[in-house]
C-alpha cells in the first residue's frame, strides 16, 4: 500500500486515520455494552444476556474488521486516485447492532 502511487495529502491520511480510530472506538463501546449486558443485575434472563453479549462483541470484531479494510482501501485510493470505496461495511455493522438492540427489546418486553 505505501508503496503504491504517490505520496497523499496530509490532512487526507491523517482524517482517513481519524476515521479509523473512530471506528476502534465504536469496536471499543461495543465490548464496554456486552461486559455491561452481561452484568446479572440486569432483568435479563441468563440466556438472554450470553446472546446479547457474545452478539456485541462479534459485532465489535466486526466493526474492527471493517474499520481496518476501510482504512487499507481507503489510503490505496488517496495514494493511486482512484474511486474511494463505498460504505457497505458500515451498512453491515449499523444493520447487526439494530438486530441486536430489537432482540434487547423483546427480552425486555417478554421478561416483564
Amino acid at each position: 500500500m505505501y508503496g503504491a502511487g504517490h505520496e497523499p495529502e496530509a490532512r487526507d491520511s491523517l482524517a482517513n486515520e481519524r476515521t479509523f480510530l473512530a471506528w476502534v472506538r465504536t469496536s471499543l463501546a461495543l465490548v464496554a455494552g456486552a461486559v455491561a449486558v452481561s452484568s446479572p443485575a440486569l432483568e435479563f434472563s441468563v440466556a438472554a444476556r450470553l446472546l446479547l453479549s457474545l452478539g456485541l462483541v462479534s459485532v465489535a470484531g466486526v466493526a474492527l474488521g471493517v474499520g481496518w479494510h476501510r482504512w487499507t482501501r481507503t489510503e490505496t485510493a488517496l495514494r493511486t486516485n482512484s474511486d474511494l470505496p463505498g460504505f457497505t461495511g458500515g451498512i453491515v455493522v449499523l444493520a447487526a447492532i439494530g438486530l441486536l438492540m430489537a432482540g434487547a427489546l423483546v427480552s425486555t418486553l417478554v421478561g416483564h
